[in-house]
């Protein structure tokens, strides 16, 4: 299985395209095979309220196209993209994200501080050694981002507007940016000691405590200060280099600093990065640090993985077959699994509920969620009509000539027309076999809604009859995770639910908003 991931940070925007090794059974047993940086400086295009300017959207647009077209060459039809502080503080981010869908057909989801704490920490941990207690500290261009955890994973995370970026426009005057005055290098350690001590007690360094940094800011401060080239992964220095470093640097003029290697493209943010990562350190009783550079998109990358060797492993042999057929006609396999995983949630509700379905429901719902979009091979338009048909003659071991059927004509409904009389195909089925094709593809199409930007971070909670606003009884699913463009979808394709079960409403989690 081959994976492309992305992250969009305030000051730059990272692709990284990797393939699991064969019979990989481990999150992390992976090969990269190809990566791409592109320096969007989103960070620059922001206007007085915040908002994304145009100018900022374009490049987006642009860095996506190129990682898709880099995707694409290398066999992976699409690919997976988590924005961060510059798209997440934007008060258009969402019209933002959207907008950039509708121009290249990528989505970049905007994800929380904490859940960028979490997956930097999975990249970090499949980067360098982590012990029993570890305190990470991931500086980007706009947020500054602090996980605690054990060797796999962050137990508590916290993230603060601190990032190099903002605090270098924050304390560093224009007529003085860069040039590092003792004044400014102050207000910037002032600015963190006073965000960050209400929390320090949470990630203050113990005896045995490991202390890891990951960022462009913190590879460079490697770099000078072990004198080498190429990969620092695992490199490590103090406190008190890092505070002699700042002093250099602080002197210098960014031209200067432009000339040391590492520094070349941070001259104008490095003083208050190392001026960050210093206060934070210093406050939270560090002494020495370790740097990763494993980060963000690595940690994107290993849960992609994880999540499809999981899933993989849990089906059975027949179903095992669907999904490499999938893979042949070149499906996107995280969001066939999202699909599947979601629909069998929701069927799950149905049953809970008192909902019956027939034994084999669930295989045939999971088999279509699987194959619903493998129609893409031959055409966009009019896709589902032609999933419908490579089902039919994909020869799927272990279903029968009517099983396939059931399954083609689940697929084939899962977007655009419901089910209808002037059908041929759908009225040559039984009756019975109408109703649960009808019933199936309602599911499906709610699912595949759910997960319309491809982001693969909808959670069902739970699903229960209610008796909804105006419309009588129906039900009422709690969900967390998604994106704007999910809930759209989900409400756009509830058609089918509502004439098969009822009306539907969404319910996000209380900690989130519509």
């Amino acid at each position: 299985m081959k994976v492309a991931v992305a992250d969009v940070g305030t000051n730059s925007s990272h692709l990284l395209i990797a393939e699991a090794h064969a019979g990989a059974n481990q999150q992390g047993d992976f090969r990269v095979l190809d990566a791409l940086k592109d320096r969007t400086k989103l960070g620059d295009c922001l206007d007085a309220a915040g908002n994304m300017t145009p100018e900022g959207e374009n490049r987006l647009a642009s860095a996506l196209t190129r990682f898709r077209e880099l995707a694409a060459a290398a066999g992976v039809n699409e690919v997976r993209v988590y924005a961060t502080s510059a798209l997440r503080e934007a008060p258009n981010g969402a019209e933002v994200a959207a907008r950039i869908q509708a121009r290249t057909g990528v989505y970049p989801a905007v994800i929380s501080g904490e859940r960028e704490g979490e997956l930097t920490y999975l990249g970090v941990a499949h980067s360098v050694e982590l012990g029993p207690d570890n305190v990470l500290l991931d500086l980007g261009g706009g947020s500054l981002e602090f996980a605690r955890g054990g060797p796999d994973q962050a137990a508590d995370i916290l993230s603060l507007p601190l990032g190099s970026i903002r605090m270098t426009r924050a304390h560093l005057p224009t007529e003085t940016r860069g040039s590092g005055n003792r004044a400014a290098v102050k207000a910037v350690q002032d600015a963190v000691r006073h965000a960050l001590a209400p929390h320090a007690a949470r990630f203050r360094i113990h005896s045995g405590t490991r202390v890891i940094l990951s960022s462009g800011t913190a590879e460079a401060a490697a770099a000078v200060l072990s004198g080498r080239e190429g990969s620092i992964n695992g490199v490590g220095f103090s406190l008190a280099d890092l505070a002699g470093l700042l002093e250099r640097v602080r002197r210098m003029s960014p031209a200067a600093r432009a000339k040391l290697p590492g520094l070349d493209k941070r001259a104008d943010t490095i003083v208050a990065g190392l001026a960050v990562l210093h206060a934070a350190l210093e406050l939270l009783g560090a002494e020495t640090v370790t740097v990763s550079e494993g980060a963000l998109r690595e940690g994107m990358l290993i849960e992609e993985l994880s999540r499809f060797q999981s899933f993989s492993s849990g089906l059975s042999a027949r179903q095992r077959s669907v999904l490499a057929t999938a893979e042949r006609f070149g499906a996107n396999l995280g969001h066939s699994q999202q699909v599947a995983a979601l629909s069998r949630a929701l069927m799950d509700g149905l049953i809970g509920a008192g909902v019956p379905f027939p034994e084999e429901a669930r295989s045939l719902l999971t088999a279509a969620a699987a194959l619903h979009e493998t129609g893409q091979i031959v055409a966009q338009s009019s896709h589902h009509k032609h999933s419908a048909y490579l089902i039919r003659h994909a020869e799927l071991r272990g279903f029968g000539p009517h099983d396939i059927e059931r399954i083609a004509q689940v697929a084939r409904y899962h977007r655009k027309s419901l089910p209808k009389p002037s059908h041929a195909d759908f009225m040559a089925l039984p009756a019975v076999d109408r109703a649960l094709v009808s019933r199936l593809s309602a599911i499906l199409r709610v699912a595949d809604g759910l997960d319309r930007s491809h982001a693969g971070q909808t959670q069902i909670h739970s699903l229960r009859r209610t008796a909804l606003t105006g419309s009588g009884a129906g039900w009422t699913v709690q969900i967390s995770g998604a994106t704007p463009l999910d809930l759209a979808g989900a409400r756009d394709k509830a058609d089918l639910w509502t004439r098969e079960f009822g009306g539907l409403e969404f319910k996000l989690t209380p900690t989130e908003t519509a």
